[in-house]
């Protein structure tokens, strides 16, 4: 317990100080879904996740995620909740959160922040080829002081997964933009 505890503040301390970037393949909406694959840098630092700051991602990387979220969502729902698909190209034992990570981006700037999660760790033991599920739950309420519902119109919605590997430190990997509309 004393070990997951430590490598859950470990991914807290490298979700504080930023987080790794990887662009991809913009999904299209596929029966109501937004869905898409990016593959993902796995270094920790590379992109500063804070509200209203420019918001720019970069290639790289051993994961693919790929999101599953509903293409559009009427603001008054508060938050949407989709799938977040992880697939390693190696093994990746250690720990992550309950959830996935999830934000808007608009116009180049974070405005929403991914929700607070419980502070217990997931084990995870992924082999090569392997694919974990996760939720994830996006936020439509603006991360400024004040907190009002989003406006209407079209964001790019991102991804977010902090793991903790049994052999080094943690990595943070980032996924997206994937289109998403607040009606």
């Amino acid at each position: 317990m004393r070990v997951v505890r430590k490598l859950f503040l470990v991914s807290l301390a490298v979700l504080a100080t930023g987080g790794c970037a990887g662009t991809g393949s913009r999904g299209a909406p596929d029966n109501g879904k937004s869905t898409g694959e990016a593959t993902v840098a796995s270094k920790p630092g590379i992109d500063d996740i804070a509200c209203g700051r420019p918001f720019r991602g970069t290639a790289g990387g051993e994961l693919t995620m790929v999101a599953r979220f509903p293409a559009t969502a009427a603001a008054a729902a508060g938050t949407v909740t989709g799938t977040v698909e992880v697939t390693a190209e190696r093994a990746v034992r250690g720990v992550a959160g309950p959830r996935a990570q999830a934000f808007l981006v608009r116009d180049g700037r974070v405005v929403s922040m991914p929700m607070a999660q419980d502070l217990s760790g997931r084990r995870w033991a992924v082999a090569p080829g392997g694919t974990e599920r996760l939720p994830a739950d996006v936020v439509l309420v603006s991360c400024e002081p004040g907190g009002a519902p989003l406006p209407p119109g079209r964001y790019e919605l991102w991804t977010r997964l902090v793991v903790t590997p049994d052999d080094g430190p943690g990595v943070a990997s980032l996924a997206g933009p994937w289109p998403f509309e607040i009606t």
